[in-house]
This record gives structure tokens, C-alpha cells and sequence, in this order.
């Protein structure tokens, strides 16, 4: 007997009725003794009522794309008052130029550091 999986919609082989695995998607998949046609099995949920497998979105179509990383901070920038070098900074008071090797004030207060 084919049945279609209620997941992915893909057909595959079954000997009768019982639970199966669909070979594609793996979401478990009931088959009734004269369970209606595929069609109107979706249509009623008599497909087991199980939930997808992993990996497989509503409607047995692919997941919905995961949602975006937040924005990082900015991250703070400088100007070097030696050589004009402009380069990021971190939460720290000094640090120095990595162009000519100044040491250079962020304004930022040692209170102020995580």
C-alpha cells in the first residue's frame, strides 16, 4: 500500500496498517486499516496528528529561517593625536596606537571599566 507522509508529502511503501517512519523526514506517520485517500487524510488530520520531524516546517515545507544576531554595539573609534590613525577601541582608559605606538587616552575613566 503507498501512503503519502503527512510531513513532507512524500509517498512510500507501507505493508498495512501501523505507525510508520517517513524515509525522508522521519515524522511517524499512522496508517489505518481503509484510512481515506492521502488527500483527504490531510484534509482531516487522520494522519496520526504527530508532529513533524525535526528540520521540517507547517505544511511539511522547509523551517522558517532562523532569526538574525542582534546588532553588536558600535564599537567606539579614536583618532590618534600623534599620526591621525583612526582605530577601534574598547572599554578601556589608554590604549596604545598600533600605527606609531602612542599611548593615547580613550576618555574613558577607570570607574567606567566592566
Amino acid at each position: 500500500m503507498r501512503v503519502r507522509c503527512g510531513a513532507c508529502r512524500t509517498q512510500f511503501e507501507v505493508a498495512g496498517p501501523g505507525r510508520y517512519a517517513c524515509p525522508v523526514c522521519g515524522s511517524v506517520n499512522v496508517v489505518r486499516n481503509g484510512s481515506p485517500a492521502p488527500e483527504q487524510a490531510q484534509a482531516s488530520g487522520a494522519m496520526g496528528g504527530y508532529a513533524t520531524a525535526p528540520g521540517v516546517g507547517p505544511q511539511g515545507g522547509p523551517p522558517p529561517p532562523p532569526q538574525p544576531p542582534p546588532e553588536p554595539p558600535p564599537m567606539p573609534k579614536i583618532d590618534c593625536p600623534d599620526c591621525g590613525f583612526n582605530f577601534i577601541v574598547g572599554q578601556v582608559p589608554t590604549v596604545t596606537c598600533p600605527m606609531c605606538g602612542a599611548e593615547v587616552s580613550t576618555g574613558i575613566e577607570e570607574d567606567d571599566v566592566e
